[in-house]
C-alpha cells in the first residue's frame, strides 16, 4: 500500500496498490478539482482528508467525521474518479449535517457540484500550466462530454408535487431523480457560482420544514445570492 501525498493540498493524502507513476494523472486531476472547489466552495486550508478506492456496494462515500473519501473506481477512470469525487468532497465542504427534510437537497446539490466541476476541470486541465501532462490535456474535454452522457440519463420529476416532496423526504438517495434536480440547478449555479459559498449554510436550516419553507431559512441564513436561491426556490413552488 503506497501512501501518495497531493501537491498543492498538505494534508491530503490518497492511499493506493499502485504506485506515484501509475496514479500521477489520477492525482493531479484530484488535486485540481480541490483547488477548483477551494476557488468556489472555500474549506479550512489544510484540513486533513484520507482518499481510497473502496470497491463495494457502499461506495463512494464520504465519512466527515473521519475526514475520509471512498471511491468506487479504478486509477484508470479519471472522469469517473472526478465525477465521484465532486460529489463526495461537496458533502465535505458542507461543515455541518443537514437535515432530514433537505438531505435530498443535499444529494442533489452535489450531484450538481459533480457537473459543474467537470466542466470547470475540462477548461482547468487545457491549460498550457499542465503541460507537464500531455494526456490530461488532450483527455480535458472528455470530462464535459461524460457530465453531458449522465445529465441525458436524467428521470423527469414533478417537483411542484407533493407526493414527489415526500419520496425524497422518505429516500434522499433517488438517483436518477436527483440527478433530474441537478439538471435544473446546474445552470443556476454556473449563472451565479456565488451559490457554491451559499451551499455551505445547508447544515444550519432546521428540520420540520416544507421544501419552500426550509429554502426561505436558507436565503435568509446564507445572506448571499438571495435572488438566485429565490430562482431556485420557485422551481418547488406549487408544493405547498
Amino acid at each position: 500500500m503506497y501512501l501518495l501525498k497531493f501537491p498543492a493540498h498538505p494534508g491530503t493524502y490518497f492511499y493506493s496498490d499502485a504506485d506515484i507513476h501509475r496514479a500521477d494523472n489520477f492525482i493531479t486531476v484530484l488535486d485540481c478539482l480541490m483547488t477548483l472547489f477551494d476557488r468556489y466552495v472555500p474549506g479550512i486550508p489544510g484540513q486533513p482528508l484520507n482518499i481510497k478506492i473502496e470497491r463495494s456496494a457502499d461506495s463512494p462515500a464520504c465519512f466527515r467525521n473521519l475526514k475520509e473519501i471512498h471511491l468506487n473506481t479504478e486509477l484508470q477512470y479519471v472522469s469517473q474518479a472526478a465525477y465521484q469525487f465532486s460529489h463526495e468532497l461537496c458533502h465535505m465542504r458542507i461543515p455541518f449535517f443537514v437535515g432530514e427534510d433537505l438531505r435530498w437537497f443535499e444529494e442533489s446539490v452535489c450531484e450538481t457540484a459533480s457537473h459543474f466541476f467537470l466542466r470547470k476541470l475540462a477548461n482547468e486541465l487545457s491549460d498550457e500550466k499542465y503541460a507537464d501532462h500531455p494526456a490530461l490535456m488532450r483527455y480535458a474535454p472528455k470530462f464535459s462530454e461524460y457530465s453531458a452522457r449522465v445529465l441525458d440519463g436524467a428521470k423527469e420529476v414533478d417537483l411542484t408535487s407533493k407526493h414527489q416532496m415526500r419520496r425524497f423526504t422518505l429516500n434522499c438517495y433517488l438517483r436518477d431523480e436527483n440527478l433530474y434536480v441537478a439538471k435544473l440547478l446546474l445552470p443556476i449555479f454556473e449563472k451565479n457560482p456565488g451559490l457554491w459559498e451559499a451551499v455551505l449554510y445547508l447544515g444550519h436550516v432546521p428540520s420540520g420544514f416544507c421544501v419552500t419553507d426550509s429554502l426561505e431559512i436558507w436565503k435568509t441564513t446564507a445572506r448571499r445570492e438571495e435572488s438566485a436561491i429565490e430562482e431556485i426556490r420557485s422551481l418547488f413552488l406549487s408544493s405547498l
